[in-house]
């Protein structure tokens, strides 16, 4: 499962999570702290994957590949992937080697013969095909992307793509509720209408 993780040396949390067998640290907008901490998760807890999808999906958790969490290089985080009812396998990965950092669409070919294609920066530097459109994933909506396969005339698309589509038409708010109410018991009242004066007060 992922667990949330607070910087020691700045401001911030960040999520740290496996995507096919590698540690993936993901950061986090401001948006995606406050949507976490509305559900009731603070750091050092484990929470399920489908919120991280649905936090990756709106834009507000990235991994760009670039940063190295102080618990990493310190190796003193603990690390719970197991039992998560959503498996890692719904997240995005790139298409040539299958990282899942700084994901981009990118519609290489040519066009009229377009494919969609997730790639990580490796992958897009290393092409042979020209590249007609490259977009990061976290800047994307389905419309956008809508949009974007019917004005480049996209002909196939590969299975990381219909994939990362799906997670876009996906809804997460059942999840989100979940945790929002798990914690939500009414406190007994504390003291009598005596105790307060007849007030009314509770």
């Amino acid at each position: 499962m992922p667990r949330l993780h607070t910087y020691r040396q700045r401001h911030g949390q960040y999520v740290l999570t496996e995507v096919d067998g590698m540690v993936v640290s993901y950061q986090l907008t401001a948006a995606g702290e406050e949507r976490l901490a509305q559900a009731g998760i603070t750091a050092g807890e484990p929470f399920d994957r489908a919120l991280l999808l649905d936090l990756y999906r709106t834009g507000d958790a990235y991994a760009l590949g670039n940063e190295f969490p102080e618990a990493v290089l310190a190796n003193q985080l603990p690390l719970d992937f197991a039992a998560d009812p959503h498996p890692a396998s719904a997240f995005p990965v790139c298409d040539g080697c299958r990282q899942a950092i700084d994901l981009h669409l990118s519609l290489p070919g040519q066009r009229s013969d377009v494919t969609a294609q997730l790639q990580c920066p490796h992958c897009r530097a290393s092409s042979s095909m020209r590249m007609d459109t490259s977009i990061p994933l976290r800047l994307l909506s389905r419309s956008l992307v809508t949009r974007l396969f019917e004005s480049k005339q996209v002909v196939r698309q590969s299975e990381n793509v219909v994939r990362y589509l799906a997670l876009l038409d996906a809804e997460f708010q059942q999840h989100w509720e979940r945790y929002r109410t798990r914690d939500a018991v009414r406190q007994a009242q504390l003291f009598s209408d005596s105790d307060l004066g007849g007030l009314g007060l509770t």
